[in-house]
């Protein structure tokens, strides 16, 4: 039995319930197919329960501070490990419930069985067969686990299971100190878990400009136990692992694999769309239509391993969706760059990275900023660290893009890729206020930096003339 419609969606993650959006404005005659858990990876394994564990860690994190502040007894707290992951569960569970709450309306155009390729319009699900105008594919991403730890694959927690969790062990590795890897390493290291953790070069959180990539690194090792080296896991060990790089060799309860995701396209059959693939198994596509070159096929969100980040994903499908209906493909242009890691302090890139300015042979100045000695951030806020380094055209002081490691970092991260967005100079953006005590207030050293190597400095004013017009 084929089935005609004018869109088939597969996959109901953020990308695909948000190219339904689109879709549905424009043809009621489409499906979604997707035979796994419903409520998107975030709410169910990704941003939502980690930032519910982080919450909970960073609490606890605050009574070594205590005694200083003046509040006694602090030392008799302990954490309940069963009772904190039922905690983030019971959230995260509400998290995904809501979503599939906001598929009620369309629950009758969601197919419940696992799509396969048989031709770039025909889709076999087994017992039936989907012919489709266009197809979206958005399948999300998943994790990996390498073949040769396939024989120690009881004794690896990836990050679709991690949650599950319904204790912690006492010791257990991090391979992998990307965004994923700092944010649960620290988290657990900071409710008492024992954490080795392991990466192959001297950074942390995705951060790609030298100086912060050093700075992170030495200020996440003052915290946890961090090898520098190549993660091997060399035996078993009784009931746990025998884990290690080039400088020894730990035993441990578990390993905690944090070192990405990748797209999830095996068993789609994309080799039967005719078209090349690449060594991951990948089509080539436009970036800016999200189309299969050729082909009736847009890729979005996680599964095309651009960004896998939900608003990007969210983009992906408004763009994918709209281009499955429309009579013609037209290209998008994506938002400003913003991508964020929870740690403590927080990292973060907004706009373009040191290692994108620097592969594209952008003439760019830099303007540092620190928190090091900032009043509010040692004073108040107990977070005297972090650095950020900002970045602007050489030429005119336009920004750029910035990366910073830094407490409040989520919330400068916005401001920054705002004003880069809004295309602000440094003279521009300081004419805006700073408010006194803020961590805010460590940009405005940054902004003065960039302005006095610029080839035409602008006047450093930091207040604008007032015009005749004005009242």
């Amino acid at each position: 039995m084929t089935r005609e419609v004018d869109v088939a969606i597969i996959g109901a993650g953020t990308a695909g319930l948000t190219a339904q959006e689109q879709v549905v404005q424009k043809t009621d005659n489409y499906v979604i197919i997707d035979d796994g858990p419903l409520g998107t990876t975030c709410a169910r394994v990704g941003c939502m329960p980690s930032k519910a564990l982080i919450a909970v860690a960073n609490d606890f994190h605050k009574r070594l501070f205590f005694d200083e502040y003046g509040i006694s007894g602090a030392n008799a707290l302990r954490p309940v490990y069963s009772r904190i992951m039922a905690r983030v569960r019971m959230l995260r569970d509400e998290f995904a419930g809501g979503v599939i709450h906001e598929m009620l309306p369309f629950m009758d155009k969601l197919i419940r069985k696992r799509a396969r390729f048989v031709d770039p319009n025909t889709l076999d699900l087994g017992d039936e067969r989907i012919r489709a105008r266009r197809i979206i594919i958005a399948t999300g991403s998943k994790p990996l686990i390498p073949e040769k730890w396939q024989s120690y694959k009881d004794l690896i927690i990836d990050t679709d299971q991690f949650f599950e969790l319904e204790e912690l062990p006492k010791k257990m590795a991090v391979f992998g100190l990307g965004p994923i890897g700092i944010e649960l390493g620290q988290a657990l290291h900071r409710l008492g878990v024992e954490i080795i953790a392991f990466s192959r070069r001297k950074t942390a959180g995705g951060l790609t400009d030298p100086d912060l990539q050093t700075y992170a690194f030495e200020h996440f090792s003052k915290e946890m136990n961090i090898k520098l080296g190549t993660a091997e896991i060399r035996r078993k060990s009784g009931n746990g692992v025998v884990v290690g790089c080039e400088s020894g060799e730990w035993t441990v309860d578990r390993i905690l694999l944090a070192t990405g995701r990748r797209p999830a396209v095996q068993g789609l059959g994309l080799e039967n769309l005719g078209i090349e693939l690449d060594a991951r198994g990948m089509p080539l596509f436009d970036p800016g239509t999200l189309q299969i070159k050729g082909l009736p096929i847009f890729l979005a969100g996680d599964v095309n391993g651009q960004k896998p980040i939900l608003h990007e994903a969210a983009d992906d499908g408004n763009i994918a969706g709209y281009n499955a209906t429309a009579d013609s493909i037209s290209c998008f242009k994506k938002r400003t760059p913003l991508a964020i890691t929870f740690s403590s302090p927080d990292i973060a890139i907004a706009g373009l990275s040191y290692r994108e300015l620097k592969d594209q042979g952008i003439a760019f100045v830099t303007g540092k900023a620190s928190w090091e000695k900032l009043g509010r951030a040692r004073m108040i806020l107990g977070k005297a660290a972090g650095i950020a380094r900002i970045y602007a055209d050489k030429k005119d002081g336009r920004l750029l893009g910035a990366e910073l490691i830094a407490p409040a970092g989520e919330h400068m991260a916005h401001l920054l890729s705002w004003a880069v967005g809004a295309g602000l100079t440094a003279a521009k953006a300081l004419t805006m206020p700073f408010y006194h005590p803020v961590p805010e207030e460590a940009l405005r050293s940054a902004l003065g930096q960039i302005l006095k190597q610029m080839d035409d400095p602008e006047p450093a004013s930091r207040m604008e003339l007032c015009r005749e017009s004005d009242p």
